[in-house]
């Protein structure tokens, strides 16, 4: 575990139900300001409920952002923004909502368009627009962090553009937002964010603040996930598994991930299977791949969760996932050996770097076979 640390979260953070009202104040006067949502909250109000809250600034709203966003849909941002001169980005969705539009408003103001950062002709060097994220899922953390995944679609390769300038300015966590979002959304953003927080506290990278966070974030979500799938209306539970994904984004924007992030994005990419689906089938190998070199760090984890020793943690979220309806497998997806070079090719990220064992291209083999 490390003991230096740097620590980058936005210049401020909101967080509580019934916050939402307080967007308007936390924007810079007389912004033009680019709304992105998701299409769901067109047809449940929530994009008219904000344009109204927004009623002192001039508004251009957009939805409509694909899951597991294309390049192209950051384009079609980028050139409404430059269009219409805007001066501020707010994005009110899931991840993907929110990392298209942190990827629009750092390159809105500069050259190029999105594949030119994607393939890295291209370098993020300066501050982009004002940028407000407001999750209405409990899961990535993008809300906070400084990066943004985006999917190439002629190559199936799915990563991330990083850069100090993604951090949004302002983060603004309203419980009360992820209460449209169905079981099922909520089951595997919540798995997200729970490999998240599992993953950052066994990385490589793991420093006490990090460790910390993460173990908080654990308990919180392991607590909280299945009953809030089992009762959406409860608040109580909703801010619970919210703050959850929020100390898990914390904790991971420090130390890092694992081998669980590292290989869901090519799978995801490959399968079309939603990113939370994957991390929750492949936590469980890779937890027990991983035992040998993490027994004291899952016995504290168990103690998050209420058991004991590293094979109850395991058991827990085997459980958990079970729990939820999420498959133990990726039959159901269409996986077969004729994947595994793509996946084995592409899973070598940043994240896989931080797993606290390492793989060999074998191993990797060994474990989608099981899958």
């Amino acid at each position: 575990m490390q003991n230096s640390y740097l620590l980058e979260y936005p210049a401020k953070i909101i967080f509580g139900c019934g916050k939402l009202a307080e967007l308007p104040a936390n924007i810079p006067p007389g912004s033009r300001i680019l709304l992105v949502t998701g299409n769901h909250a067109v047809k449940s109000g929530l994009q008219k409920q904000l344009i109204e809250l927004l009623g002192n600034f001039t508004v251009i709203p957009f939805s409509g952002i694909a899951p597991e966003p294309p390049l192209e849909d950051a384009d079609r941002l980028i050139e409404l923004g430059r269009k219409e001169k805007i001066s501020a980005v707010i994005a009110v969705g899931g991840g993907s909502v929110i990392d298209t539009a942190k990827t629009a408003a750092c390159i809105i103001p500069a050259k190029g368009w999105t594949a030119d950062y994607f393939s890295g002709r291209e370098k993020i060097t300066g501050k982009g627009l004002f940028m407000a994220a407001l999750p209405t899922t409990a899961g990535t953390g993008t809300e906070i962090t400084r990066n943004a995944v985006l999917t190439d679609a002629a190559s199936k390769i799915k990563k991330s553009i990083r850069h100090s300038s993604m951090i949004p300015d302002l983060a603004l966590i309203d419980p009360a937002l992820t209460v449209s979002a169905s079981p099922a959304l909520t089951a595997a953003s919540g798995m997200d964010a729970f490999t998240q927080a599992v993953e950052s506290f066994i990385s490589s990278e793991a420093n006490s603040v990090s460790k910390s966070l993460a173990k908080s974030s654990v308990s919180l979500i392991y607590g909280s996930l299945a009953g809030t799938c089992r009762s959406p209306d409860n608040l109580e539970l909703r801010g619970r598994v919210a703050e959850g994904s929020l100390l898990s984004a914390m904790a991971f924007s420090q130390s890092g991930l694992g081998a669980v992030h590292g290989l869901a994005h090519p799978i995801g990419s490959l399968l079309k299977v939603p990113h939370g689906i994957c991390c929750a089938i492949l936590l469980v190998p890779i937890l027990k791949w991983n035992l040998p070199a993490c027994g004291s760090e899952f016995s504290e984890l168990a103690e998050a969760c209420g058991g004991k020793s590293a094979e109850d943690f395991i058991g827990k979220v085997s459980a958990l996932c079970s729990d939820l309806g999420i498959a133990p497998d990726f039959s159901l997806f269409g996986l077969s050996p004729e994947h595994y070079p793509f996946i084995i090719q592409n899973c070598r990220s940043n994240s896989m770097k931080c797993n606290p064992r390492q793989m060999s291209d074998n191993d990797i083999e060994n474990i989608l076979k099981g899958l």
